[in-house]
């Protein structure tokens, strides 16, 4: 009767050879480990080199919108000023003082509340919703006082503005959100490079 390894000789031949590989272990030349670990030394630097240039369009965007801030309260200002003393009137003599104290009630409100005013309304809606929703007495009190602040104060950004600031506030939100827009388009091609 024959066994059964002898049945199948290629089976043995097989196992032989696992066995073998098994004590000898597999070598990998040196070459291949040497460009392996060059592969994965180049990946870890792509990595990098993407997460710097990631951080690198933050930045940029951050900048950029804080800059579009700045223009506006400038182009907000030249406008208050412009619509407060306009070029055509006679100027009469002014001291420094009195220039000053006009500047600081006519047109200093409209410069440090030049994007205020869709913040101060986002804030009533939601201050509105919380009163609404609110069943405990001291809480309800203190939503409703600062809803009437901000009232008042969205009545203030209101009264009297200048239709040439409100021109310059309606355009800076609109610059603001194509600067967020440009960011989110933008934000794909790093992740594409990191894969």
């Amino acid at each position: 009767m024959l066994s059964a390894l002898s049945r199948w000789p290629c089976i043995d031949w097989v196992f032989a050879v696992m066995i073998l590989a098994l004590f000898a272990g597999c070598a990998t030349p040196i070459e291949v480990k040497t460009a392996s670990k060059a592969q994965l030394d180049l990946l870890t630097a792509l990595d990098g080199a993407v997460s710097d240039l990631q951080q690198s369009f933050d930045q940029f965007h951050k900048a950029k919108e804080a800059r579009i801030r700045e223009e506006g309260r400038m182009f907000v200002a030249r406008q208050a000023i412009a619509a407060i003393y306009p070029t055509n009137r006679p100027m009469k003599q002014i001291t420094a003082d009195a220039l000053f104290e006009s500047y600081n009630t006519n047109v200093q409100p409209w410069v440090d509340n030049a994007l205020a005013l869709p913040d101060v309304e986002a804030q009533i809606v939601s201050l509105t919703k919380k009163v609404a929703a609110t069943g405990d007495p001291a809480l309800k009190g203190r939503y409703t006082l600062a809803l009437q602040d901000l009232q008042e104060l969205r009545a203030r950004l209101i009264r009297n503005k200048p239709s040439a600031v409100t021109e310059f506030e309606d355009m800076i939100p609109a610059d603001l959100y194509n600067e967020r827009h440009t960011l989110q388009d933008v934000q794909p091609f790093p992740d594409i490079l990191g894969r």
